[in-house]
């Protein structure tokens, strides 16, 4: 029995792509840890909410040589400077640090405290909340 060319590349099509997918190099994979954290940037343990939690994402702009009102955070908060020169004061600590570009920064628990964006550029800041669900996890100061 003779077999035609088009048949016979029909019948090696499950081989040929089994041998190319075998030869394709693998996906190439990468994480780089960019911090790891046991403290809030005022010292505290860092603790998570017990039971369900909710998990808020958001993109933070305070505008070049303006500051945040004084307010607290009741629940964990990570933020990831991603531009800009941040300074974070403490008014229950009484201590400041500054932040910038590529810095994490772990926020102080239940401690009054504001951010200031130094220099000429606004600061843009990636924050994550973890709260129980329907909580708001920034409170403000009243004047």
């Amino acid at each position: 029995m003779r077999m035609t060319l088009f048949a016979a590349g029909k019948a090696l099509a499950p081989v040929l792509l089994t041998l190319a997918t075998l030869a394709a190099p693998a996906m190439a994979q990468e994480a780089t840890v960019l911090g790891r954290f046991e403290a809030t940037n005022s010292g505290q343990p860092i603790l998570l909410p017990q039971g369900p939690a909710a998990v808020t994402v958001s993109r933070v702009v305070i505008a070049a040589g303006s500051s945040l009102p004084v307010h607290k955070h009741p629940h964990a908060r990570c933020a990831y400077v991603e531009s800009g020169q941040l300074r974070v004061s403490n008014l229950d600590t009484g201590g400041s640090k500054e932040f910038g570009p590529g810095d994490t920064i772990i926020e102080a628990r239940g401690q009054w405290h504001t951010g200031t964006a130094l220099g000429a550029a606004p600061v843009v800041v990636l924050v994550i909340d973890q709260a129980p669900p329907g909580e708001a996890n920034t409170i403000r100061r009243e004047p």
